[in-house]
């Protein structure tokens, strides 16, 4: 004896689709919040900007180091450097040259402070306490997020760097 569906074949279809893409969901990443996707320490993978219409690489460079970590505490950190990143000639930690103070500057970012999550928008509200960038310090800066269960995507809103308006992407995994 066969079963008789009353369901329109095209609502049967999608609800197949939809079904079917629940189950090709990241295990982790399905029923979570976005807030609790983001719990953890990530490690940097890449980091591109674009300019204008050209992709080219971020701020530090093809191949740089770093890590951010959101706390359940609602903390986060975020730090990154040049993967060869030249040290001072001395060993006093205060004593470099200006030109090597000026190069140490240029090649590592770090900041921390709080951040919120905006569920419905997929960003995230940082808001520093402390920047290496002066300027941003005190300041709220709203990122775009996409984790996965190993993957995090965050994406700035366009922001002027060197005196061009920029949009950055950085990609990290979960650290192991």
């Amino acid at each position: 004896m066969g079963h008789r569906c009353d369901m329109p074949k095209s609502v049967r279809r999608l609800t197949l689709l939809a079904l079917w893409a629940a189950c090709l969901a990241p295990s982790s990443a399905y029923g979570q919040s976005l807030r609790e996707q983001l719990l953890g320490t990530w490690t940097l993978v890449s980091w591109t900007r674009v300019v204008g219409n050209v992709e080219e690489p971020g701020l530090l460079g093809q191949d740089p180091v770093g890590q951010i970590m959101f706390a359940p505490d609602g903390r986060m950190c975020f730090n990154a450097m040049l993967r060869d990143r030249s040290p001072f000639a001395g060993r006093d930690f205060q004593a470099g040259t200006p030109e090597e103070k000026a190069a140490a500057y240029d090649s590592y970012i770090g900041l921390c402070g709080r951040y919120e999550v905006n569920e419905s928008e997929r960003s995230v509200a940082l808001r520093l306490d402390v920047s290496l960038y002066p300027n941003w310090a005190g300041t709220t800066q709203k990122r775009f997020v996409e984790p996965t269960d190993r993957r995090l995507r965050i994406t700035t809103p366009p922001i002027l760097s060197g005196g061009k308006q920029i949009v950055g992407t950085l990609l990290f995994e979960r650290a192991k």
